[in-house]
């Protein structure tokens, strides 16, 4: 017989069964034949890359007063409770991510399975709407019976109660929306009135599709063109010739400041000036590294700052 098969040492106890098919051979007329072997390997599995969820918290309850005072609450008994061991600034920073990231999760997260509602969606409007699905199920239920006209009066009032509830909230919240736009005006920050009126429109714009001018005022509609045009726009850009000596700028004295400045900026952080810089942050940003968006940094109020505040004076 001259066909075998050669197997490692290593891999003897993974050989279960061998074969051979004489028969297979003489269907064809040779001389060698047909040869199986049954091998069961042990492979290790590749291992799951763990990714760390983003925290999706819930924006209407993030203007919720009842909850806001609630995280609050529960952050400033953390920052009461005492620490019997010294701790490094990197031990600090994960102990407050972890308990940020849980209590945050616990109090503002998402209900259900994530389902994004109408921005003007109110619980009050959601529990009319489960009360109006309940008595139609009822009126069905009794069809046909002395009691049929009692639940379908009941329903017919919960329906319109839900319409005008509805109608209600939304002037109300058109209202809320063209006020955050105005106000945005008002205070020179156009992006956020733009980003607000592109969430309104729904919809994303190709933007790569959109046709440019080139540099005599010809529109370009082919792709090729457009990014030949772009790396044209770029390269003028950033690249602008000097008429500026290089040695007369070597002979410009660096800029200093006074001790008194020196000593005011060399200060730590204040507990009002961290408030502010909180303040001062946008609100609907993406999270960090770490996971907490601004939003959440806000819900957290004075027992937050204090937190960030005894950190960054460590």
């Amino acid at each position: 017989m001259l066909d075998y098969t050669l197997v490692n040492k290593k891999f003897r106890s993974s050989v279960e069964d061998v074969r051979v098919h004489r028969t297979a051979a003489g269907a064809i007329g040779t001389d060698h034949h047909l040869l199986r072997i049954k091998l069961k390997f042990h492979l290790n599995s590749r291992r799951k890359i763990i990714k760390n969820q983003l925290l999706r918290v819930d924006r209407k309850k993030l203007k919720n007063e009842q909850l806001k005072m609630a995280f609050q609450a529960q952050l400033n008994q953390r920052l009461q409770q005492p620490t019997y061991s010294p701790q490094t600034v990197d031990q600090k920073y994960t102990n407050f991510v972890d308990y940020v990231r849980q209590t945050s999760g616990s109090i503002f997260q998402e209900d259900g399975n994530g389902r994004k509602y109408k921005e003007w969606l109110t619980d009050e409007i959601l529990d009319v709407v489960d009360k109006k699905a309940k008595a139609f199920l009822d009126w069905q239920n009794f069809r046909g019976t002395s009691l049929e006209a009692k639940y379908r009066k009941s329903y017919c009032l919960l329906r319109n109660l839900a319409k005008k509830k509805i109608e209600a909230r939304q002037v109300e919240s058109w209202d809320e929306l063209s006020m955050e736009i105005e106000n945005a005006i008002k205070q020179h920050d156009p992006a956020t009135a733009y980003a607000i009126i592109r969430r309104l429109r729904g919809g994303r714009a190709k933007i790569e599709n959109f046709p440019i001018f080139d540099k005599q005022g010809c529109l370009l509609t082919n792709s090729e063109e457009r990014l030949n045009r772009w790396k044209d726009y770029f390269n003028d850009l950033l690249n602008v010739p000097s008429i500026v000596d290089q040695t007369t700028i070597q002979q410009i004295p660096p800029a200093t400041i006074t001790t008194s400045e020196q000593r005011r900026q060399d200060k730590t952080p204040t507990l009002s000036e961290v408030q502010c810089a909180i303040k001062q942050m946008k609100n609907g940003k993406a999270p960090g590294n770490d996971g907490i968006s601004i939003d959440v940094i806000k819900a957290g109020g004075l027992p937050m700052a204090k937190w960030l505040h005894e950190i960054f004076v460590d």
